[in-house]
């Protein structure tokens, strides 16, 4: 039997305590069978499984208290170990691609981005890098202590991105946009969770 799936879902750093009822909401409405693997509103990522991949654009589409979501590769507790992946029962993807770094609870520097993907031994990628315009993007995420200043994360994910959410309709109907604010005027972002969680 074919094992199932695991996703990343990276949350915005905001509204912590709807985050999961949001991501909740949404998948009951639309039948969606998840499965949540260990969540805290400490951290914006979240484990989930899902019945059907087909599902996550689903996913995508209503929830703005989402990023983005990647599959996840690699799970693992340090980059040592990331490093020495050989991402067993992964299919190569053909085309270019681009690495890029997501970190919380921690900045991390440009350079140190750099050094940490070319010590990554084996990649199942068959093209070139592209910066600018490539078929794959892939994302390290790494989860640091609070007010970590440097050392090591406990955890780190790596794997393709499935996709960003609509989060661009929050600047769209910003209240700075507004040519009247009255007594009722809410924030965008916070206006459309509460539409989400009151479906």
């Amino acid at each position: 039997m074919k094992a199932q799936k695991k996703y990343l879902v990276v949350f915005a750093h905001a509204f912590e305590e709807f985050r999961l009822p949001e991501l909740l909401t949404i998948c009951e409405l639309n039948n969606i069978e998840i499965t949540e693997e260990g969540y805290t509103n400490e951290h914006p990522f979240l484990v989930i499984s899902v019945s059907r991949d087909q599902d996550i654009p689903t996913i995508l589409n209503r929830c703005v208290m989402i990023q983005f979501i990647v599959e996840i590769w690699e799970q693992c507790t340090s980059r040592d170990q990331l490093c020495a992946a050989k991402f067993e029962g992964v299919t190569p993807l053909p085309g270019t691609f681009n690495i890029l770094l997501h970190s919380f609870g921690r900045k991390v520097a440009m350079q140190e981005k750099i050094e940490l993907i070319e010590k990554i031994e084996y990649l199942p990628l068959t093209g070139d890098v592209d910066c600018t315009n490539p078929d794959h993007v892939l994302y390290i995420c790494e989860n640091y202590k609070p007010k970590a200043k440097q050392g090591e994360p406990y955890q780190v994910y790596f794997g393709p991105l499935v996709g960003r959410s609509n989060r661009a309709v929050i600047d769209k109907f910003s209240v700075k946009k507004r040519l009247y604010i009255g007594r009722t005027t809410m924030d965008a972002q916070l206006s459309f969770v509460m539409a989400n969680l009151a479906m």
